[in-house]
């Protein structure tokens, strides 16, 4: 078998999240860039280097401070309780924060995003290889786009770096021809076959044996436990109880006018 192709791998600047910098909304900030931008500002005129008294900071100041009484005046219940603080009961509950809603999330672990989250690839797909007419084909390219006003309002370091799919023979051509309808159908927005000259200059470690590539250039990633923590806190500023340690053992109806007559008595 002959050895594998052997090329000079570009030195290139590789940012990391907090580190001289940050990413926003899905472009790399420098320290320089952000003394000059509104990446420390809240959503009010106010900076929320005015001690902290900010109209709305980023991860906003909690606008209740006490559990709310559940929808049926009981102080002991609650109108939704999500299990698990990852980075879908955490954006659940988040949402769940701007209504009038007693909400209380359950989570087994210490902390939250401690199960499946902290391992994910935290990959933002652009949506190009769903099966069309799918769930996943019908919210990935909506969700792709909420994105970076996520990171606007909770700051949690989103980067747009685009996706590429990579055709190492003529023969794969047809295959992102595949892809990009695919991705098309879906909704996908700003997909393109590249051609290998303006592939390598978008990437030149890649593969010298590349003739094309599918380009998602919305696609982007996020660091799992800095996006579920920032979901989460921002809930729990906004009144979202929190009860970590606490596993879910078994889940049993109550009869409806069991509840009513409880909410009588109380």
């Amino acid at each position: 078998m002959a050895p594998p192709p052997t090329f000079d791998v570009p030195k290139r600047l590789n940012p990391q999240h907090g580190v001289k910098g940050v990413f926003y909304k899905g472009e790399w900030l420098t320290i320089e860039d952000i003394e000059d931008s509104n990446y420390t500002l809240g959503q009010g005129e106010a900076s929320c280097r005015n001690n902290g008294n900010c109209v709305a900071c980023p991860r906003s100041r909690s606008r209740n401070s006490a559990k709310l009484p559940s929808a049926n005046g009981d102080s002991d219940s609650y109108d939704v309780v999500l299990i698990g603080a990852g980075c879908i009961g955490s954006a659940i509950a988040r949402e769940l924060s701007r209504y009038k809603l007693s909400v209380l999330i359950l989570e087994a672990a210490d902390d939250v995003t401690q199960g499946a989250t902290k391992g994910n690839s935290g990959i933002v797909h652009a949506g190009y290889d769903d099966k069309p007419g799918s769930n996943r084909a019908k919210f990935c390219w909506p969700g792709n786009q909420m994105f970076p006003k996520l990171d606007e309002e909770l700051r949690f370091g989103y980067q747009k770096n685009g996706s590429l799919v990579i055709a190492l023979s003529d023969d794969e051509r047809p295959v992102l021809e595949e892809l990009k309808q695919r991705g098309e159908t879906n909704g996908v927005k700003r997909l393109r076959i590249i051609e290998k000259e303006e592939l390598f200059e978008l990437e030149p470690a890649i593969n010298p044996k590349a003739v094309a590539a599918l380009l998602a250039p919305d696609a982007g990633n996020v660091i799992p436990y800095e996006f579920a923590i920032a979901l989460a806190e921002n809930a729990v500023d906004n009144g979202v109880e929190l009860r970590i340690r606490r596993e879910v053992m078994a889940i049993s109806k109550v009869d409806e006018n069991e509840v009513s007559e409880r909410s009588e008595a109380s």
